[in-house]
């Protein structure tokens, strides 16, 4: 499997100091690999209790990540981790992006210097610098060395899993489409203990190339080898590597501000509930996602197309047909519109068009949406107990999900609940029933415990016609006391 190798020359092993900068980003495009810089940083989040990273999704990892590091979930490192979340913000993205901005372990320190805004802005000079010196302390103390060396068989299997599917991604479609090659590399990275979590991030170079990574989660086991929805990490992929192209052609035009800003504006609160707050992030999250279903548009079937511009709308980008039509005006005249920066004219005219006609937008999708309810997939039982249930047996051992409908039967998609991952029991999936119509659960409960787990709509749970959930479904439930 090809590897991302960097070379340093007179590597300076002072802790805290950069090795002499790598010249230029990495060229093209790396298979996906786990990085075990990554995972340092993901195990030392996770011991710091950051809900992002408390997956329960791969217990042949996590249980045995959660047994080796438990005596450490004081050490220095994993204190000042804590304290940076109350202090800076940091979360999410900006974990997994210090990992791959280090040397490989042992001796972890900077490969470029550390800025304010780089490796991510939450980190900075003085707080990044103090804890790379903590993270080499842990990273001796907690023998991390030894954990990722006894992981290496379920790593190499994780990566050939997702190898298997990225390789059936068209790559060539983004340089097609935005009509350029990527300037610099794009960097898949399989993060083992981001349960349904994918993240971005960039390092910007000395020469000004970038390496554009895409942190993918949303994977799981079955029968104790990995599983993951192949259909989700197509287009969680394409989604990631869309933000190399549409990022730089958005954020360089300067008469897309104020328009950016009208569009947030309009519909600011299903915004910024979803942490994006701010028209530059909106609007390169309104044409990533419209570009990845133009990507569907050539190279799935219209049930997949239906189903992410459907997962688009339920995730409030309620104008996501209307910008995906405006994406087919730019690839059907190429002649006018050599590249997708040439066409940001349209986008600033788009987005003054759709705030000044959200309300109308509003008032279509809700009608779509109803002349669609009759015919969709829905949740009808949840077994052996009924949803919602106060008393259910903590011996229970399995959990039998029954659908309205017989589905194609080939993957699954949740999520933790409102509760967040405390109230998300671990769980293998089993199997589907013959008839399709049913998955069931392979369960581990504790007595006098609040449960939840999401079935989420418009991923993996859909009929051989294509026919798929319009909405989430909240499993909610109470194991009574023994």
């Amino acid at each position: 499997m090809k590897k991302i190798v960097f070379l340093f020359t007179g590597l300076m092993i002072v802790l805290g100091a950069a090795a002499k900068p790598k010249a230029t980003a990495t060229t093209g495009v790396s298979e996906p690999a786990v990085d075990r810089r990554v995972e340092l940083m993901t195990i030392v989040a996770r011991l710091a209790g950051y809900p992002e990273y408390q997956s329960k999704f791969t217990p042949a990892y996590t249980d045995s990540l959660d047994a080796w590091f438990a005596p450490y979930k004081e050490h220095p490192a994993v204190e000042y981790m804590r304290m940076m979340r109350e202090r800076t913000g940091l979360s999410y993205n900006a974990v997994p992006i210090m990992g791959v901005y280090l040397t490989d372990p042992p001796h972890l320190c900077p490969r470029l210097p550390l800025t304010e805004m780089q490796p991510e802005s939450r980190w900075g000079v003085k707080y990044g610098t103090k804890f790379i010196k903590l993270l080499n302390k842990f990273y001796k103390e907690a023998r991390c060395g030894e954990f990722f060396a006894r992981q290496d068989s379920l790593f190499t299997q994780v990566e050939k899993a997702f190898g298997d599917v990225f390789a059936e991604i068209d790559m060539g479609w983004f340089a097609r489409f935005f009509g350029k090659e990527a300037q610099g590399g794009m960097v898949p990275v399989v993060g083992m203990g981001f349960g349904g979590g994918n993240y971005g991030g960039d390092i910007v170079y000395p020469d000004s190339t970038v390496d554009r990574y895409a942190f993918m989660g949303s994977w799981g086991m079955r029968d104790g080898k990995p599983y993951f929805d192949p259909e989700m990490f197509r287009n969680t992929i394409v989604h990631e590597f869309c933000h190399s192209f549409v990022n730089p052609a958005l954020e360089g035009d300067a008469e897309l501000a104020r328009p950016a800003e009208r569009l947030f504006s309009a519909y600011a609160e299903p915004m910024r509930a979803q942490a994006y707050g701010d028209g530059k992030t909106v609007l390169n999250e309104t044409f990533v996602r419209a570009a990845v279903i133009r990507y569907l548009m050539e190279q799935a079937d219209t049930a997949a197309v239906d189903k992410e511009m459907w997962m688009q709308i339920g995730r409030r980008f309620i104008w996501m047909p209307e910008a995906v039509e405006l994406l087919g005006e730019y690839e059907a005249d190429r002649e006018k519109y050599p590249d997708f920066r040439s066409f940001t004219p349209r986008i600033a005219e788009f987005c003054n068009e759709t705030a000044a006609q959200i309300d109308t937008i509003r008032a279509r999708r809700a009608a779509e949406k109803e002349r669609m309810k009759a015919n969709a997939l829905h949740v009808i039982a949840i077994e052996p107990f009924g949803n919602g249930a106060q008393d259910v047996d903590p011996k229970l051992t399995e959990i039998t999900i029954r659908f309205d409908k017989p589905l194609v039967g080939r993957g699954y998609a949740f999520n933790a609940g409102p509760g967040g991952e405390a109230t998300l029991f671990k769980f293998d999936v089993k199997n589907y029933s013959k008839d399709k119509t049913a998955l069931t659960l392979a369960v581990e409960l504790e007595p006098n415990h609040e449960y939840e787990l999401v079935v989420l709509h418009g991923l993996s749970f859909v009929t051989p016609e294509g026919i798929h959930m319009l909405e989430d479904y909240l499993v909610k439930f109470r194991t009574r006391a023994e």
